[in-house]
């Protein structure tokens, strides 16, 4: 009796499991999507807004008011197939960046330089972890709310993922002290030029206008993700490593031993070259407007330097090592395509203006305060089919303008629900490259990332429509 009611539980446990769900693999996640979006542009009925260009800017605005159904164009096999090829292609540049920032910072990991300058800092902050946290988030986040940091943070993520290991965290903390970090100056975006400046522009702000409001936005933000990040990674330590499978222990071991190592004149010379590289990024950004071309071009000038003082004359090791580190981004690269292709096939199937323009009619039917709030939901929602920033303020402002003059919310609280839906909500959209190049970086699954971002996407959002219930109480302007 007792043995067949062991096998009866046996038999039922393992029942049980093969109908336990598991969350799909970044990839598997994206490929999915794919499908499902080719599919809804037999269903869901295509459209079009009316779009010209607007002369001071040479920039492509949607007319709002002017949406208008179209002939179906539902997306086929070799199109949706093909939709993979144009995405990796159509991302280039951002492809190209982060390859180019593999293969320069995998020269700079290979010197042995910030393992060593990460032991001295751990050694400082031994017992004092929180502090290390919240100061690397906040100065993130400057970077994100100053000029927009995003891509050009990729580099940051492996270097903190073995600060994390080492401090006895996990990936996780690694991922979000530089991630969360930045999109919490950057969401806020007080002198961003990528969200507000744009989104300002397309609605006749003054530049940067509400600026004191976006600040205190940024804070409360930072505050917020600074404590969810810091309990966190106080459950994974407490949790012990004990827990982890014993490659990942072996790992950690490793990381460990090779923070161990002593600070050389070689090593300080080469972190005063990143040191150099970042403060000259910053100037070039702020003052001239770089993007990747430029930056690629900065990080391949530190990479030769890096070389020169790692290895002397000895070009093959130098190209070698150039090579490896360039290497280890290639799932990142590969998930950048794959977002893209998403919004490939919405364009093919002339969807995505229909899935717009559904979001945002209800709004004009709401109390304002209840209208900017459902205009960061619906903005939030919109951020899974337009990962991009500048491409969401084209298609999206020039609506929300309209809806906020009808709705009795300013254009300034339209901005800011725009900024904080397509900012915020980026920590748990499966189709924003930054993120899934990140966590790709950290060999992370989206399935563990989203358990630890739901949660501080949620406190956000109480955060949030607190702000923008203040702001349409204010008449927050000027207009």
């Amino acid at each position: 009796m007792i043995d067949n009611s062991l096998n009866k539980n046996e038999s039922m446990n393992k029942k049980k499991s093969a109908f336990r769900f598991k969350m799909p693999s970044t990839a598997a996640l994206l490929f999915i999507m794919i499908l499902v979006v080719t599919i809804g542009t037999y269903i869901i009925p295509a459209g079009e807004f009316q779009r010209v260009v607007d002369e001071g800017t040479n920039r492509t605005i949607v007319v709002a008011g002017t949406y208008e159904k179209v002939e179906q164009s539902p997306v086929g096999i070799q199109r949706m197939l093909s939709s993979v090829y144009r995405g990796l292609t159509s991302a280039s540049d951002i492809i190209a960046f982060i390859f180019v920032v593999g293969g320069s910072f995998g020269l700079v990991s290979a010197s042995g330089a910030i393992n060593a300058a990460l032991g001295n800092l751990i050694k400082t902050f031994s017992g004092r972890e929180s502090a290390l946290i919240a100061i690397l988030m906040t100065s993130f986040a400057i970077c994100g709310a100053t000029f927009g940091m995003a891509e050009e943070a990729l580099p940051f993520v492996a270097i903190l993922v073995t600060a994390s290991l080492a401090l006895g965290f996990d990936e996780v903390v690694g991922v979000a002290m530089v991630v969360v970090g930045i999109y919490c100056g950057y969401s806020a975006g007080p002198l961003n030029p990528f969200n507000t400046g744009i989104a300002q522009g397309i609605a006749e702000l003054p530049l940067f206008s509400g600026l004191g409001l976006r600040m205190v936005l940024m804070a409360g933000g930072l505050l917020i993700a600074v404590h969810h990040t810091i309990r966190y990674a106080k459950k994974v330590k407490e949790s012990g490593v004990t827990q982890l499978d014993e490659n990942a222990i072996l790992e950690l071991s490793k990381r460990k031993e090779e923070l161990n190592i002593e600070m050389t004149n070689r090593h300080k010379l080469i972190l005063f070259v990143l040191a150099c590289t970042i403060g000259i990024l910053v100037y070039g950004v702020l003052k001239f407007g770089w993007y990747f071309a430029e930056i690629s071009a900065l990080f391949l000038g530190m990479a030769l330097l890096v070389g020169l003082i790692s290895y002397g004359k000895n070009f093959e090791e130098i190209c070698s090592t150039f090579l490896k580190g360039a290497g280890e981004m290639t799932s990142a690269a590969i998930f950048v395509g794959l977002s893209r292709a998403i919004l490939v096939v919405t364009q093919d199937g002339k969807i995505m203006d229909t899935i717009v323009n559904a979001l945002s009619i209800p709004l004009s039917n709401l109390n304002s305060i209840f209208a900017a709030w459902g205009m960061y939901i619906a903005q939030g929602f919109i951020n899974f089919i337009i990962p991009s920033s500048t491409g969401q303020a084209v298609v999206v402002m020039p609506i929300m303008s309209s809806l906020s003059d009808l709705t009795g919310v300013t254009r300034q609280v339209a901005v800011l629900a725009f900024e904080a839906g397509d900012g915020y909500w980026n920590m748990i959209t499966p189709t924003h490259p930054v993120v899934m190049a990140s966590i790709g970086l950290a060999g992370i699954s989206f399935s563990k990332w989203f358990k630890f971002a739901l949660g501080l996407v949620a406190k956000w959002t109480v955060w949030i429509l607190t702000i923008l219930a203040v702001a349409v109480t204010i008449n927050w302007g000027p207009f």
